[in-house]
């Protein structure tokens, strides 16, 4: 299959085009609200020398929610995270007070049943409400850690975009034998 020139070099300016266009908008100091609309972490590929690790972001802000987007970098967002936790768990330990508050003092029978049920429902709602709210912070981390890890590569200039045009030459077969053919080979890597 023979490519005219014309196609061919439309097709290497085009390509350079649109990497250039992507170049463009990858600057120093954008945060990951700018970086999810250019990245996306489902595309992500571990690669060696990525800074953050997905997996200790997620785990971190499973115990400590917002820890994971702020060792990556987001540090707004991760105290956000941070306060929304701290919220839920003060609410929980308010609740597991006022449940004891009504105990006898030798905690061997309720004094108000119906109060100690209300508080123990609610001290069960907010536990699931933290563990839940953890699991989510766990997901956020590690799609802050893979975006901020692609946003990286390119920065560093180390994404795995790379265009090269090469001169080849073949023989191809005639019906006076084998001539000598000029022509470019276009390797793409992504």
């Amino acid at each position: 299959m023979r490519i005219s020139m014309k196609r061919l070099l439309f097709f290497v300016l085009f390509t350079m085009l649109f990497a250039d266009n992507l170049g463009a908008q990858i600057v120093p100091g954008l945060q990951y609200s700018d970086l999810k609309n250019i990245y996306y972490a489902k595309e992500y590929k571990h690669m060696p020398g990525d800074p953050y690790s997905p997996a200790l972001s997620a785990l971190g802000s499973f115990f400590i929610p917002g820890l994971g987007q702020f060792c990556c970098g987001e540090k707004g967002r991760g105290l956000g995270m941070f306060a929304a936790g701290a919220a839920i768990d003060a609410a929980m330990i308010f609740s597991v007070t006022q449940f004891t508050y009504y105990l006898d003092p030798d905690g061997a029978l309720f004094t108000n049943v119906d109060e100690a049920a209300k508080w123990a429902y609610a001290s069960l709602g907010f536990t699931i409400g933290a563990v839940v709210y953890g699991i989510v912070c766990s997901i956020d981390a590690i799609s802050v850690a893979k975006v901020r890890n692609m946003y990286y590569r390119d920065l560093k200039g180390l994404q795995a975009f790379d265009v090269d045009l090469h001169p080849s030459l073949d023989f191809v077969q005639t019906q006076k034998g084998a001539t000598p053919a000029a022509g470019m080979t276009l390797s793409m890597r992504f």
